[in-house]
């Protein structure tokens, strides 16, 4: 039976290492990962080698192990046995130790994890293991236990059904795996379906309840897109005080987010406390950390009952409301965050000030109208804040780029590669000099850059281009604390932005430890 088990792992191994050489070798195809880190291990400049993806070593391998196991049960000679054997200990023996050094460059120069590739590390190790074992000489399952035709037709027979059985496994999980973040396409909604999902009855909300003009959120409190709309919105808030109502919605982004189901519940869990918006708040500044442990600190800073607050996290009461949340942002076309509606009109992606007030005036100038009888389209919706928004109520306004959103679709585009500061310096010792581009805000680029850096912030980037040469690297930064690893962070959105507009691949790179890795690493910065 040993060796059924290494004809498994072989096969496990060799489907693992497919599958990613399928979605490295295709931007458009999606990446599942259990976990977290796999898109940014991924982008990373260790993802290639000898300008081949690593997968396809993978697939070398493992395809070269399952054709030596199998070729075992057919040979007759003990002598070739015993030689495909050493092959199978001495390759899969390269393996685990190319699989240590991946697993050294995941936990201290990544830090990520890729749950594909521990997988395979896993597996590769396994294999090795048992075919150790198999030299033994006379052990059970050794070369020297197939010497009769009968124990190598039992290990046929059994060899082919775990082949027939693996392979019908291998095209489901393969299936499974390609749709798995596959989103709808953009439906129109009626506005009697956006007046029944938009606002639920104890949905949060912040401002004049009988306002004339409602703005709903729809937002993740892990995701970078988001926390970049929070300053609009308070500046929102602040502006138009006593005439509009703010509504926020959860909508979780798990494929992509690991923490934001749990920071989406713990906000309810500090709602039944009375705390609900002062929450909000502290997730979107901390979202760079969410887990678990730093939940628990958020609780306490923020005055809750943390032993209510732990129990209502692990008894899941939390859960039902985010779900009503989720359910309603399907039901009314949400395929990303932010999104943003005004009245019916829907925005995706964090939005300008500008465009978020020309909307609220001009509903609120439409409300004005109708009141004083002025417009035949006078609001039919009487208090809700979602009167007739004439032909355009099912439009969406999109931002400039749609790579500034945040959405699973993000993962069907191709990454950029991210860089450290190891290989920024590397970078800087060879001619031409890179263009590093700052793509925070102003105000932060004028409290401390990169030397010589270009400051253009992540919405201007598409109307930047003419400013950036295409015969030099460019490298995007941000402040690097956290952020950064995330697909929707803004200097890999900013790269994106790039690439879609034609920029070389090879010359688009992300510095994801930012101004924070630069100043760890003893560089100066400009003020």
């Amino acid at each position: 039976m040993r060796k059924v088990l290494l004809l498994i792992l072989t096969v496990a191994g060799l489907f693992d290492a497919l599958y990613l050489r399928w979605v490295y070798t295709s931007p458009s195809h999606p990446l599942v990962c259990f976990g977290s880190g796999c898109d940014e291990v991924r982008a990373s400049a260790y993802a290639v080698l000898w300008n081949q993806p690593l997968p396809v070593y993978g697939v070398l391998m493992y395809g070269t192990l399952l054709v030596l196991v199998l070729a075992q049960a057919w040979l007759v000679p003990l002598a070739a046995r015993q030689l495909l054997q050493e092959t199978v200990a001495l390759i899969s023996g390269a393996g685990v130790a190319f699989s240590i050094y991946l697993t050294g460059l995941e936990a201290f120069v990544l830090h990520a994890w890729c749950s594909w590739c521990v997988a395979s590390a896993a597996i590769v190790t396994l294999i090795f293991i048992l075919a150790v074992a198999d030299l033994r000489p006379h052990s059970p399952g050794s070369t020297q236990a197939l010497e009769t035709e009968s124990a190598r037709f039992s290990v046929r027979k059994w060899y082919g059904l775990v082949l027939i059985a693996m392979t019908v496994a291998g095209v489901f999980a393969f299936r499974y795996l390609a749709s798995r973040l596959v989103l709808p396409a953009e439906v129109q909604v009626s506005d009697k379906t956006l007046t029944e999902h938009l606002v639920r009855p104890g949905s949060h909300v912040l401002g004049n309840p009988d306002a004339p003009v409602t703005v709903v959120e729809f937002g993740d409190f892990e995701c970078p897109a988001c926390g970049r709309a929070q300053p609009v919105v308070e500046r929102m808030l602040t502006q138009y005080a006593g005439k509009i109502r703010f509504v926020f919605r959860q909508d979780p982004l798990t494929q992509i987010h690991p923490y934001a189901q749990t920071a989406a519940e713990a906000s309810e869990c500090a709602a039944q406390q009375g705390k609900f918006w002062e929450a909000e708040r502290k997730f979107y500044q901390q979202q760079y950390d969410l887990s678990e442990p730093a939940l628990d600190r958020y609780a306490t800073e923020l005055g809750l009952n943390t032993k209510q607050f732990d129990q209502c996290l692990i008894n899941g009461s939390a859960k039902a409301r985010v779900v009503q949340d989720v359910a309603d942002a399907h039901a009314v076309g949400v395929l990303g965050t932010p999104t943003f509606f005004v009245g019916h009109q829907k925005i995706y992606g964090p939005p300008e000030f500008e465009q978020l007030s020309g909307l609220i005036d001009k509903q609120l100038t439409q409300r004005v109208r109708g009141a004083s009888g002025t417009s035949a389209s006078a609001p039919a919706s009487g208090s809700s804040g979602f009167g007739s928004f004439g032909s355009d109520a099912a439009r969406a306004l999109a931002p400039s780029d749609p790579e500034l959103g945040c959405s699973p679709d993000e993962l069907k585009d191709r990454q950029p590669t991210l860089i450290h500061s190891s290989q920024v310096q590397q970078i800087l010792e060879n001619a031409p000099k890179p263009v590093f581009i700052d793509v925070r805000p102003a105000p932060q680029f004028a409290a401390g850059h990169l030397p010589g850096a270009l400051s253009i912030p992540v919405d201007q980037l598409s109307s930047s281009l003419a400013r950036l040469p295409k015969d030099k690297t460019l490298v995007l930064y941000e402040s690097g604390q956290g952020a950064s690893s995330d697909v929707c962070a803004v200097s890999r959105a900013g790269a994106r932005v790039l690439l879609a507009h034609g920029f070389d691949f090879a010359k688009v790179l992300v510095y994801e430890d930012g101004l924070a890795g630069w100043q760890k690493a003893g560089m100066s910065i400009e003020k």
